[in-house]
């Protein structure tokens, strides 16, 4: 143990730290203004008549509408603090707990990259993030130095090994090697696709991506941590997250693993890059680690092990029933159409009618809801309460496609819904993927 602790209190150059934190904070400032130009502030917190929040933080509500505008301006700030070093390990720990709770508030709008942004900015948080090109180092000389303890650069190259890992893992199955879905899918409507058209058919495209990209994100844990192909294993990804940028809308997941995935060279990288302009840091010992913060790490990546696999515990294909699917790096491995009715029936005099949920639902809302049970049971619930009749049951008839396959029944309409609670564990009520649709997705 004690060698290990020595490898990793063992000092590297802070050069590496440094560029990532202006890095991150300035795909950050871009993030956050991209809510602001679009308007998604509006129409995420503030237009939607009702929110789906995680399970468990159903007390989280969203502010009023200047509230929700003011806390978005100081995301903004906080991600300009970090990319400038002014407090940078506070402003990582607030944009990364203010983001989670804004993140909490509805589950129709998780993205991985979103998740991966709060990770980051809790690892940063633990770091020493003013040793060199901030602010604090400008104000305070003394903490200022050359060197940060080893724990850093593995803890971060973990991070990102584990999401390629699991990613790669994720595509391991038919429809993304067999029959290219769904990339299929996707390209048919994608423009970049129309214009490559002419030289390769969509179909190839396809296939190329699906295959090229399992290749690549299953290939980059070894390659990323072998000297000597480093260079050509970060230009493929580079590549490959660059083409998937202009093919498909994934917002700042592209940049941000591209600048992310430097923590892979040499840590001394930046300040070879500069050479003679960069300025003079005093290299001193990096400071003895918190004993505190290596436990925490083990069980931050026990955490993130267990995170991706637990969709073995449920029953049933993953893609399908969506339990486990979250936090998993499943990336972009599944596109479903959804397509329902839901039915009230008084429990007292039999009669029974058809709901009507327009207006209540945001168009993304809906498109996300209708295709994932958990959502289903939770809109169950409201369209429940909302009748405002004692114990009135409210079943579903849902019907989704998954990659392109016909529709099918996901859940069982004989089950009231309103009487079932909402969980982590299995839902006996969502059926399992029928036979008829298990064939070759079109």
């Amino acid at each position: 143990m004690e060698s290990w602790s020595r490898r990793l209190d063992a000092p590297v150059d802070a050069a590496f730290l440094i560029a990532l934190r202006v890095f991150l904070g300035a795909v950050l400032v871009a993030a956050i203004a991209r809510y602001f130009l679009h308007g998604w502030i509006d129409a995420y917190y503030i237009s939607p008549r009702v929110y789906f929040p995680y399970y468990g933080f159903g007390w989280l509500k969203p502010l009023p509408p200047m509230g929700m505008y003011a806390l978005f301006g100081v995301l903004g700030v906080l991600a300009f603090g970090l990319m400038v070093g002014a407090w940078p390990r506070l402003c990582a720990a607030l944009f990364g707990g203010l983001f989670a709770y804004v993140q909490l508030l509805d589950v129709t709008h998780y993205l991985n990259h979103y998740y991966l942004v709060c990770l980051l900015c809790g690892l940063l948080a633990l770091m020493p993030l003013s040793v060199g090109a901030s602010l604090d180092a400008r104000r305070r000389p003394e903490l200022a130095r050359g060197t940060v303890p080893a724990w850093t650069l593995y803890t971060l190259r973990a991070q990102f090994l584990g999401v390629y890992l699991f990613s790669g893992l994720a595509k391991l199955q038919p429809d993304w090697l067999v029959h290219h879905q769904p990339m299929r899918l996707w390209l048919a409507t994608s423009a970049g696709a129309r214009v490559l058209a002419p030289l390769v058919s969509v179909e190839a495209q396809a296939a190329l991506s699906s295959w090229g990209g399992a290749l690549v994100v299953l290939c980059a844990p070894p390659l990323l941590l072998w000297r000597p192909v480093r260079p050509y294993a970060y230009a493929a990804l580079v590549a490959f997250h660059v083409l998937s940028g202009a093919l498909l809308p994934l917002g700042i997941f592209p940049w941000l693993m591209v600048l992310a995935l430097l923590v892979f060279f040499e840590p001394s990288w930046p300040r070879r890059l500069v050479g003679r302009r960069a300025p003079a840091v005093p290299v001193s010992p990096p400071g003895a680690t918190p004993r505190w913060v290596l436990p925490v790490l083990a069980v931050y990546f026990l955490v993130q092990g267990f995170l991706p696999l637990r969709h073995w515990l449920y029953p049933g294909n993953v893609l399908w029933t969506g339990e486990g699917f979250r936090f998993s790096w499943h990336l972009r491995i599944r596109e479903r159409l959804g397509q329902g009715r839901f039915y009230a029936t008084d429990s007292r005099t039999g009669a029974r009618w058809e709901l009507n949920p327009e207006g209540l639902l945001t168009d993304k809302q809906a498109g996300r809801m209708i295709t994932e049970p958990e959502l289903i049971l939770a809109f169950a619930h409201m369209l429940a309460e909302r009748t405002g009749i004692p114990g009135v049951e409210v079943r579903a008839d849902v019907q989704v496609s998954l990659n392109g396959r016909p529709f099918c029944p996901l859940i069982d309409p004989r089950v009231d819904l309103a009487a079932e609670e909402e969980g982590l564990g299995p839902k006996p009520w969502v059926l399992p993927l029928e036979t008829r649709c298990e064939g070759d997705p079109r």
